[in-house]
């Protein structure tokens, strides 16, 4: 998989949200999105398909609804 390098982010900062982005925090940037994506991958090959994340959507509505119940 490629990489996102720091002049991606800087570029992304600048067309999407017409910020200018120093480069540390570019460098800073492209290393996150790279080890969220690492870790993604890990847990893709986890097979996990039916554990919902924390805060997916059938979780926030299966906690809405005990709240919902408890102030009945």
């Amino acid at each position: 998989m490629a990489r996102l390098s720091a002049n991606a982010v800087k570029l992304f900062a600048a067309e999407l949200f017409d910020y200018e982005i120093p480069a540390e925090a570019a460098e800073t940037v492209a290393r996150m999105v790279g080890a969220n994506g690492h870790y993604a991958r890990r847990m893709e090959s986890l097979k996990l398909s039916g554990i919902q994340p924390p805060f997916g959507y059938l979780t926030m509505i299966v906690e809405a609804e005990r709240l919902r119940r408890q102030r009945s």
